[in-house]
């Protein structure tokens, strides 16, 4: 798992397994983009409620193709999802063996909506008003 696959987004890159909290990750040689395993990011992202990946990629539509393939499938290629609908942190995602790829910095930045959506006590009135202003209308 994880030694001779090569990064889906520089190509230039081997994903080489680390130890990240304890998960197993598989890490670009070169532009230090991350992939993800199923169930990998929930173990990685900052303690919270809920399945993260299933959030993400509950509402995925077939038009938001990327321009990678999958690593780990190489014929598949990725689908770009939104971490949590209402988020403008954009993931790529396999339909097939449901890895997820995180560019650099994506990963602490998914960290900080975590913690920015569970320092706010938000009313649903206020998280739908959010949600509501970020559509393309």
């Amino acid at each position: 798992m994880g030694t001779n696959m090569k990064c889906p987004k520089c190509a230039l890159g081997e994903l080489i397994p680390q130890k990240y909290d304890g998960v197993t990750i598989d890490v670009c040689t070169k532009c230090n983009g991350i992939w993800l395993h199923k169930g990998d990011l929930n173990k990685m992202a900052h303690p919270h409620e809920g399945d993260l990946e299933y959030c993400s990629t509950e509402h995925i539509t077939e038009d938001r193709i990327s321009d990678c393939n999958c690593p780990q499938c190489k014929d598949i290629k990725l689908k770009k999802v939104n971490f949590v609908s209402y988020s403008d942190i954009v993931l790529e995602y396999c339909s097939k063996c449901e890895g997820i790829w995180l560019d650099r910095g994506e990963l602490d930045a998914i960290n900080a909506e975590i913690d920015k959506i569970q320092e706010i006590p938000e009313s649903w009135d206020h998280r739908i008003m959010t949600f509501l202003s970020k559509l393309p209308f």
